[in-house]
């Protein structure tokens, strides 16, 4: 609704009030449809009980028509403002107050009017989201309209909400869309698919099935339009029109693409909405573990292999989707309910308090979310009248049997949440829900708990969180139930019980009991009808028992009230420092609270009391009071409020009680006289604090006291002191409004009340009773003529007095202290706020602020029965004689007094009361609202529905309705008057002190919110004070820039008014300046508003001639049926032709107005911009202002297109900054249309495979494909759109015509536009584009920085606009950037680079030709520069050039990141490489097989690459390589692409090594070799036989010396493996590179080197080589330090020798065989590690679920998971397997990954057992679902789990061991399956062990037996205590056995008594915190064998 708020709308006061009472009596609605003259679709019911209800029929349907033919004239007349944006917001308005109260043919009317005016071609966003608010309103109630009565056309809603939510626009900064707009579009799309035509769903997959490319966010935008769009509220009608079309496609996308794409919520969205609306229809079977397996994921609960959490990709699923599918599903024969079940069952621990985490809030809301899903579709299905839709058959409704077992699976979870922290909030929604479906298995429970609670005192949260289950049950608990007809018989004694919950040093524990005390009070009469059962034998037990308890009742009140007293005692003011008085300290939120919690609870008692009970009350608190003297501002307000609840309950009784009392203690202080006194005694400020409270009655209780009272307010009036003051006025005010406010008398619950006879009233009977809205009987107080009289007679006398004081004291006749006339002040105040209901407002001539061809004008509402009595002063309007006074007395203040800031504040404070007040202050009622939303949402009952809300609640919500009505009267006709105080206003905003311009400002920002247009008559003035004068202060300055910002973003620059705009802003840019930082603050602010918050609205606005049309419709004539109208006639004739076409004329008058405007204010700020006179903060602000100006639809004139531009070599970063971002804004605007065309497509309709096939075979990249010509660069071949397709293609497609058609980029001067010639003269200035370079290059935060998308769209856009000549200029520049190693300088560079790249699209084939030319050399020397800091910049850089870019197009560019990726310069040099070839890649998508193919070729040998970076590097990027491996049901989608499992072929055989543990000698022999590789004479001339001879002989020129030296150099001197070098013919060198070295470069080269290299070696050389050999590149000679990960010089030799040497040192006798182990080692751990990155890859980025050929690598994982040798292998596997773990595993391949599980549980490697332990218990819980619908898998996994408990490895077992406890514990093995088990364990703990060995039996064959048995009972130990470790949060029956078995094993052989002291120990750390219930199920025996097992023995005993 925020769009509805708006300041050119008109803001509505009241909240949307609900109505959510079906009218269910027939008979009525027939009578008030002859009442009304016709059938009003929904009224608002609660208007029928208002007092003057029989008015209000009249006023709204006269009220109905004057909007029918305001809002059709404006539409017709084509006004969008303000005609059409103020009807729009009074329809709304009229649907708050009335509901939906016209005939169904206007409702169907208005609908279509404004669905066709929202879908109008561009509209502007603020009128979208202002009329979507509307249409929402009109179509909330979906039961009242049929598709038979509306249908709705879907595309144009659809082309709106794609152009305002995904405008590419809106990134350049060219519209500006209002935040909350995605929302109510959101909502609108909702409400209307209902109504969309059978043929929609067909429409629809063919118009978002081409963005179906799993690889491309444009998935996600498909699956978003799916989910937002598709109807399913109708599809049972033609299934096969309707979801039978998506149904299995999507979900075989989904099954294709499974591994949590982030699309996947959407989707299951889809599916919740599907089931909700089909009920039963779908077979969802199939999907059931695939989709809780999803659900179970959603919490990120903390369960990781080896606590390796390797995080969730994707976005999680939303708890509401998730409950939604389940609730929806269930019923009939569906399995969800044992799914659910399941499902609970594995995360109850995590419900219990002890397990407080992240997952806590997500568990918790599903939980509540899940119940109240639950109930809402039982409701539905049982207690909703239907209306149209899906019914759903019997056999698919909810039977008792589900709805029983659906409590039954919640109830566990729900009492472990409701002692959590976190979760007791939800805890007790869930558990209303739960116990109004069957109470019998809730309350027992409940009950039970909170007794014991209330019993112990060491758990206080225990307590609260119990009250707090309690009372949410509370309606359940009082309504007598047949299942559980006892509950009513704990109401009672737990009330009576938690009294003691009211503790004064435990507010907490005090505000929850005063909660519960307060709910059942509602719902319970607080009657003594014990004596009821004498007379009335047919009384049940528990209906005795309860009459008999209401004997307590008086005790109880008496307890309470003393409670209470304590508390009161005990409070006072806080004074936190000396100097402040109690009187001026503030009340703390504490304080606040009590006094609220304890009034409402005994209102609430009070209210449901006999009169009997309340006597006692009353005499209590009477008898209390009395006597004593409190502070007023705590305790005496808490005990005021005490007494205030006896006289509001029962007011004449209360009244006689206390005011008598009270009136004599203060008659008689003031008799003695207070008038001299500056302050008044404590004892008076708490008998007036006393007394105002208790007056708030109904006026005809007041009248016999008023004459007392009228004399008390004549005294104290005079007395001026600040409390005086405050107590005072609240008794007036207090007593005016109890005189004029119309209320209802009481809120009972029940009507007739309890001072009935007992004899025949059963109390009982009105427990839990709901209200009906139809007999509400409901006593309203209406304010009498005597009372009305009362007022009117004390008001004036006030009044009078008052303003005669004032009027005397502005003449200069009378003289008055600041108190005195402070305390004036203040009383005139208190009477507007006590008597404004009834004083009307004044008559005046009314202000045309706005010029409009339709009625602006405003009615007020009635809200008094009859004529509404007038408080008139002197026969004159009171408002206004009061505004004359307030406008001298400012004036006289401001002249004489202007430091008199109390006065003034008063002034605007009184001013704030007679421009809104009417009855209710805003911020009252809006508090009263909150709390019926919360009471309501407490006490509903969620079964039966709204209808059956206590009445105590109806009366409130009635009482509001009446209150809204008085709210809205607030809004009126602009007068002369409001001028006259909005001028008043303005100069108390504009004052010298603080604190009367802020209230000031307060209230005329309220104002200018409230009446529309009203801030135009500021506008001028406002000017005035920007300007530089002498006569203008500074405050006055600042006084005026705070009322222009305004509040919560709405500033005047902000409003939707050109003129506005054009006279403030350059106001605002000249105003003069100040340093002060109070102005540099709200300057900047206002900046900040204008650029955030100023929307693109209408220049020039147009409407449809069928929209126009479609208003006249409005008039259409339409016959009477059955006497009643079917539609109203419009209060006004129909709009003639020429009114039209006035209306038409005056559209395009506004347009061209609006259009010269807007050319006026930029003209503006170009001339204050160019005039070098503004300061550099108002210049700043300038140029943000004309960024924000440039839209879409208007270009920019060339004068301020050269400001921008010239600015981007501004000093000022700031403005530096905003025109980088404009510049891409205004290049767009200047961009040439471009002309595309249609090509043909051979399309296959039925049966389209996703992925590569032959009719899309001309979209992939090959060479023959690439563009070599420039008729094949013109040629219709080319897409960008990487997702055109895959799958469908769309109806029409359209790529780029030939060049010759597009517009000419090598164009003169001349044929440029102004606009463009600046930007192109600009950057062909030499000066200019050096500065902007060097910029651009500019370091802003070390280490911060980041490649910036605005450069970069700057840079594209200059390079799409002005092509090559640009580039020309730029070419140099661009080198430079590439070759500095200045991070900011390459950042710069691949900003351009990118930027050119893209930009270069629609160049000629001649341009581009050449650009490549240039290019390819640039970017190959470019990879070999690259430095650690920019590598992310260079690959976002290609990646960014790559994108939305035919691969074919850019093949130049792919093909130099192709060449040699890895180049063996060093590990970063190629880890960077492989990184910007992924991001180019990535972006391609699937049209790259190829490519792909290639890299794959090219890649394979590098897999054991020594560098660990380069390795992660290339299993990332082959995780990039195999991401199109996607399987879909008609088969694979990357058939052209490499294939995972090919790999996985060729790699395993090389990996078998590593299924062997390591001989740690090979380990031992690296570890202790030698410092170098020995070389002696013999093995020199070895290395050099093997060489070739032109190397072979500077070798031996060098010598052996020579060689040993350069091998020194080596790390640890020892040569590395020559497997870096990949084998001959594998790679070839660009050509560049094969030339020698120049003669300088040379020179710089070592000699030694330079010999041994030899001219071939040398040639072989790269730059990068040969930059490194070059020892004199720094300063002093060193040596240059090499990059990180650099290869030090010393490692280059050439690759031929390092070979050799690595040969023949291999040959070495003592260390050749195990040189060469460890070299085959290393080579596999290299070449795992790649592969455990690749896993990890593909599984945590690809989109395809996990390949079944993966787990073919668990075992050699396993192995070498837990490697001490090689703890980086170690981790890398580890990693691994956490991904494997917890991936989600699709139900085919489960078997698979079992069978691979199996086999490395039955390894040799104790520690691969233990590994696959751990793995599989990750994996069985992350596919828990799938595990429970294959049941012979989840067999195969306790089958391996129980043989590894009796493994021979004390280790295995005893992980076997947890894992089995936690597989029991999360209810994975069924209760059949644990019982055998069980049964198994203790079979073999009883089995005997032979201590010694027979006579003759051989010694070693009785230990092998015996070990034997100690192993198998160990592991029945082991067993049973997996059982025992099952169960930490209570004892099942079966548990106290097993404990008392393992106790007799505490003395067995080892390990046996060590595995159960873990096993007792672990058992008491559980169970303690509840030992006090656990024991209950012990026994006594048991009792002591675990107490002398837990307790140690004391030392004295």
């Amino acid at each position: 609704m925020g769009g509805l708020m708006e300041e050119d709308g008109e803001s509505s006061c009241s909240e949307i009030l609900d109505n959510d009472f079906e009218d269910s009596c027939e008979d009525w609605k027939k009578t008030r449809n002859l009442e009304l003259g016709f059938e009003p679709q929904k009224e608002i019911v609660y208007n029928k009980v208002l007092p003057y209800a029989t008015d209000i029929d009249k006023e709204s349907t006269s009220w109905f028509a004057e909007i029918k033919a305001n809002l059709g004239k404006s539409i017709a007349l084509r006004e969008l403002r303000p005609g059409i944006v103020t009807w729009t917001s009074r329809l709304n308005k009229f649907i708050r107050l009335y509901g939906l109260k016209f005939p169904k043919a206007d409702h169907i009317s208005a609908i279509n009017l404004l669905y066709s005016f929202i879908t109008t071609p561009d509209l502007e966003p603020f009128m979208v989201n202002h009329t979507a608010g509307t249409l929402n309103s009109l179509l909330r109630k979906r039961n009242l309209l049929d598709r038979q009565n509306l249908t709705l056309e879907w595309r144009p809603l659809y082309e709106m909400y794609e152009r305002i939510l995904h405008s590419h626009l809106e990134s350049l900064g060219l519209i500006k869309i209002p935040s909350s707009i995605d929302q109510t579009l959101k909502s609108l799309v909702k409400l209307c698919r209902s109504y969309f035509t059978l043929s929609t769903t067909e429409e629809m997959l063919r118009e978002w099935r081409p963005l179906m490319c799993p690889l491309d966010v444009t998935m996600g935008k498909a699956m978003s339009y799916f989910e937002i769009f598709l109807p399913t509220f109708s599809a049972f009608e033609n299934p096969d029109q309707t979801y039978k079309l998506w149904f299995d496609e999507l979900l075989g996308f989904w099954s294709a693409c499974g591994n949590s794409p982030i699309w996947e919520p959407h989707l299951l969205s889809l599916l919740a909405r599907l089931a909700e609306h089909n009920t039963g229809q779908v077979d969802w079977s199939l999907y059931m573990p695939v989709i809780f397996t999803r659900v179970q994921k959603m919490f990120s609960l903390p369960v990781h292999y080896n606590k390796t959490n390797v995080g969730n990709k994707g976005m999680s699923l939303d708890s509401s989707t998730a409950a939604y599918w389940i609730v929806n599903t269930l019923g009939g024969e569906s399995l969800t309910q044992k799914y659910l079940s399941q499902l609970f069952q594995s995360l109850e621990s995590y419900y219990h308090p002890a397990n407080i985490g992240k997952y806590s809030i997500k568990l918790t809301e599903f939980m509540s979310k899940l119940s109240d899903i639950f109930i809402k579709r039982v409701h539905r299905e049982r207690h909703k009248k239907h209306s149209w839709g899906f019914v759903p058959p019997s056999e698919h409704i909810l039977s008792d049997s589900d709805i029983t077992q659906f409590v039954n699976s919640v109830k566990p979870i729900v009492y472990h949440a409701m002692w959590s922290r976190w979760g007791f909030l939800d805890a007790g929604a869930t558990l209303a829900c739960l116990a109004t479906l069957r109470p019998e298995l809730i309350l027992p429970t409940l009950v039970e708990r909170l007794y014991a609670a209330l019993e112990t005192v060491t758990e206080p949260h225990k307590l609260t969180a119990s009250l707090y289950s309690v009372l949410s049950v509370a309606r359940c608990l009082v309504y007598k139930s047949k299942l559980y007809p006892e509950g009513q018989t704990h109401v009672l004694p737990l009330l009576f019980s938690v009294l003691p919950g009211i503790d004064t040093n435990d507010m907490r524990k005090s505000m929850i009991t005063f909660q519960y005390i307060s709910t059942f009070a509602t719902l319970v009469p607080f009657v003594d009808h014990s004596n009821y059962v004498d007379d009335h034998p047919e009384l049940t037990e528990e209906e005795r028992n309860v009459c008999f308890q209401t004997s307590q009742f008086e005790d109880f009140i008496v307890e309470f009230l003393n409670r209470c007293f304590a508390i009161v005692e005990n409070s006072e003011v806080q004074q936190i420092r000396s100097e402040v008085s109690t009187d001026d300290a503030s009340v703390s939120r504490e304080d606040t609270m009590k006094d609220v919690g304890m009034a409402s609870t005994f209102s609430a008692i009070l209210m449901q009391s006999s009169e009997k009970l309340y006597d006692v009350a009353l005499k209590k608190v009477k008898n209390w009071i009395n006597g004593k003297i409190m502070e007023w501002k705590v305790s005496g307000k808490i005990a005021a409020g005490l007494c205030r609840c006896l006289t509001k309950v029962r007011p004449e009784k209360g009244l006689a009680g206390l005011l008598p009392l009270i009136l004599d203690i203060i008659e008689g202080i003031v008799k003695d006289g207070i008038r001299n006194e500056n302050n008044l005694n404590d004892e008076l400020k708490f008998q007036l604090m006393m007394l105002s409270e208790i007056i708030r009655v109904p006026g005809k209780y007041l009248l016999p006291y008023i004459d007392r009272i009228d004399t008390l307010l004549s005294s104290l009036v005079q007395h001026s002191s600040k409390e005086g003051n405050i107590l005072t006025g609240a008794v007036l005010r207090n007593t005016l409004r109890s005189l004029t406010q119309t209320c209802p008398v009481e809120y009972k619950s029940s009507a007739a009340g309890y001072d009935r006879d007992l004899t025949t009233y059963q109390p009982l009977t009105d427990w839990g009773k709901s209200g009906d809205i139809h007999s509400l009987e409901i006593d309203w107080y209406i304010p009498g003529q005597e009372e009305v009289k009362v007022a009117h007679k004390l008001m004036n006398k006030v009044l009078g007095t008052q303003l005669a004081t004032i009027g005397e004291y502005t003449a200069n006749k009378k003289v008055l202290s600041k108190e005195e006339l402070a305390s004036s002040i203040s009383f005139i105040s208190e009477s507007i706020v006590g008597s404004g209901v009834f004083m009307a407002n004044w008559k005046d001539e009314i202000v045309n602020l706005k010029a409009s061809q339709v009625d602006l004008s405003q009615r007020s509402h009635i809200v008094f029965p009859g004529v509404n009595p007038d408080l008139t002063h002197k026969s004159s309007n009171a408002r206004q004689e009061i505004v004359m006074v307030m406008h001298k007395l400012l004036s006289f203040q401001l002249a004489n007094f202007p430091d008199d800031t109390k006065s003034l504040r008063g002034i605007s404070t009184i001013y704030q009361s007679l421009l809104f007040f009417t009855g209710v202050p805003k911020v009252e009622y809006d508090a009263r609202w909150r709390s019926f939303q919360a009471t309501k949402k407490a006490m509903e009952n969620k079964l039966l529905g709204s209808k059956k809300i206590i009445r105590a609640i109806l009366v409130d919500r009635c009482h509001l309705q009446h209150q809204s009505r008085m709210i809205e009267n607030s809004n009126r006709d602009f007068t002369k008057t409001h001028q006259l105080i909005y001028d008043d206003l303005l100069l108390l905003a504009t004052n010298h002190y603080s604190e009367v311009r802020i209230k000031g400002q307060e209230v005329l920002g309220r104002g200018m919110k409230h009446f529309s247009h009203s801030y135009q008559l500021l506008v001028p003035k406002l000017v005035e004070l920007l300007k530089k004068d002498e006569n203008i202060s500074h405050e006055q300055f600042k006084g005026a820039l705070y009322v222009i910002l305004g509040s919560k973003g709405k500033s005047l620059l902000t409003k939707h008014n050109w003129e506005t705009f054009a006279a403030l802003c350059p106001a605002v840019i000249e105003a003069s300046h100040s340093e002060k930082p109070s102005i540099i603050k709200v300057f900047s602010a206002l900046q900040e508003t204008v650029v955030h918050h100023l929307e693109t609205i209408t220049i020039n606005f147009a409407m449809p001639d069928k929209v126009a049309q479609q208003a006249l419709h409005l008039w259409d004539k339409v016959e009477n049926q059955n006497n009643l109208k079917l539609t109203l006639n419009p209060s006004l004739p129909k709009p003639s032709e020429q009114e039209i076409l006035d209306g038409q004329k005056h559209m395009d008058e506004n347009n061209i107005k609006a259009s010269n405007v807007f050319a006026v204010i930029v003209d503006k700020l170009c001339s204050q911009l160019e005039s070098g006179k503004l300061h550099w903060r108002h210049y700043n602000a300038g140029v943000s202002i004309l960024a924000v100006l440039t839209r879409y639809d208007k270009k920019m004139p060339a004068r301020a297109v050269k400001i921008m531009v010239n600015n981007l070599i501004h000093d000022n970063i700031v403005v530096r900054k905003t025109s980088i971002h404009n510049m891409a804004a205004l290049l767009k605007q200047n961009k040439r249309p471009h002309v595309t065309i249609e090509r043909a497509i051979e399309k296959t309709e039925e049966n389209i495979q996703p992925g590569n096939r032959k009719d899309n075979q001309w979209l992939q990249y090959s060479p023959e494909n690439w563009p070599k010509t420039k008729e094949q660069w013109n040629s219709p071949n080319f897409v960008h759109k990487t997702h055109f397709g895959y799958y469908h293609w769309p109806e029409k497609m359209t790529v780029y015509a030939a060049e010759d058609k597009q517009p000419n980029l090598d164009r003169s001067l001349q044929e440029m536009t102004d606009q463009e010639l600046e930007i192109f003269q600009f950057l062909q200035d030499e000066t200019n584009l050096q500065k902007l370079i060097e910029f651009l290059s500019l370091e802003e935060n070390k280490g911060r920085d980041k490649f910036d998308s605005r450069k970069f769209l700057m840079w594209k856009g200059i390079f799409r606009n002005f092509g090559l000549k640009v580039l020309e200029k730029l070419k140099e520049p661009l080198e430079k950037l590439c070759d500095d190693q200045q991070e900011s300088s390459q950042r710069c560079a691949a900003e351009m680079m990118s930027g050119l790249i893209r930009g270069s699209k629609h160049w000629t084939w001649e341009m581009t030709e050449n650009l490549w030319s240039w290019l390819v050399p640039v970017l190959r020397k470019l990879l070999g520069n690259v430095t650690v800091e920019t590598i992310r910049d260079w690959g976002i850089c290609f990646a960014t050039a790559s994108e939305s870019r035919d691969p074919n197009r850019i093949h130049w560019m792919l093909e130099v990141l192709m060449e040699e990726p890895l180049r063996s310069q060093g590990s970063f040099l190629d880890s960077s490489r492989l990184y910007v070839l992924q991001g180019a890649m990535a972006q391609q998508e699937w049209r790259v097989g190829g490519l792909l193919h290639r890299l794959d070729r090219f890649l394979n040998p590098f897999l054991t690459h020594p560098y660990q970076n380069v390795r992660e590097r290339l299993g990332s990027v082959m995780a990039n390589i195999y991401a199109l491996d996607i399987h879909f049901t008609s088969g694979t989608g990357g058939a052209l692409s490499p294939n995972i499992s090919d790999l996985l072929s060729e790699v395993l055989p090389k990996l078998e090594l590593m299924k062997v543990e390591p001989d740690p000698e090979i380990y031992n022999y690296n570890k202790n070799s030698k410092t170098g590789t020995d070389i002696d004479q013999k093995s020199f001339e070895d290395i050099c036989s093997k060489l070739d001879p032109e190397l072979a002989m500077k070798v031996r020129e060098q010598g052996l010396e020579q060689l040993k030296s350069i091998i020194s150099r080596f790390p640890g001197g020892r040569i590395p493996s020559p497997g870096v070098v990949p084998p001959s013919g594998t790679r070839m060198p660009p050509p560049q590179i094969l030339r020698m070295p120049s003669a300088e470069t040379l020179k710089k080269i070592p000699p030694e080197l330079q010999k041994m290299l030899g001219p071939g070696m040398l040639r072989m050389a790269s730059p990068e080589m040969l930059n490194m050999m070059r020892p004199n590149l720094v300063p002093g000679g060193k040596k240059p330090t090499p990059r990180p990960g650099m290869s030090p010089p010393e490692l280059l030799l050439p690759p031929q020798l390092l070979s050799a040497i690595h040969e023949v040192s291999l040959n070495t006798p003592q260390s050749g065989l195990l040189a060469e182990k460890w070299e085959e080692r290393q080579s596999g751990v290299r070449l795992l590690q790649t592969v455990c990155k690749l896993v990890s890859g593909v599984l945590l980025r690809n989109w395809y679920t996990v390949k079944p050929e993966l787990f073919k690598v668990l075992e050699m994982l396993a192995l070498n998971e837990s490697s001490e040798l090689e703890p980086d292998l170690a981790r890398d596997c580890n990693v691994a397997l956490a991904c494997l773990s917890t991936c989600i595993v699709p139900l085919k391949v489960l078997s698979t990954a079992l069978t691979a599980v199996e086999h490395v549980s039955q390894s040799s490697s104790w520690k691969a057992k233990n590994a696959m332990l751990e793995f599989l218990q990750v994996h069985v819980f992350t596919n828990m679902a799938a595990f429970h619908s294959q049941t012979e898998e989840a067999a195969r996994v306790v089958n391996i789990v129980t043989r590894l408990i009796k493994d021979d490895r004390i280790e295995v077992r005893e992980k076997a061991g947890k894992v089995l406890g936690g597989m029991l514990h999360c209810s994975f093995i069924s209760e059949e399956v644990a019982s055998k088990l069980l049964d198994q364990f203790k079979l073999e703990v009883s089995r005997k062990i032979k201590k010694k060995p027979k006579l003759n039996e051989d010694a070693s064959l009785f230990q092998e037996n015996k070990s034997k048995a100690i192993l198998m009972r160990h592991s029945g130990v082991l067993g049973l205590s997996a059982f025992v470790l099952s169960c930490p949060y209570d004892i099942p029956p079966h548990l106290p056995d097993i404990l008392m078995l393992l106790a007799d094993h505490l003395h067995g052989p080892q390990p046996i008594p060590a595995t159960v002291k873990n096993v007792f120990q672990e058992f008491k750390r559980t169970h303690q915190d509840n030992w006090a219930e656990h024991k209950q199920k012990l026994t006594e025996d048991q009792l002591a064998t675990l107490t002398d097992l837990l307790v140690s023995p004391s030392y004295y005993a």
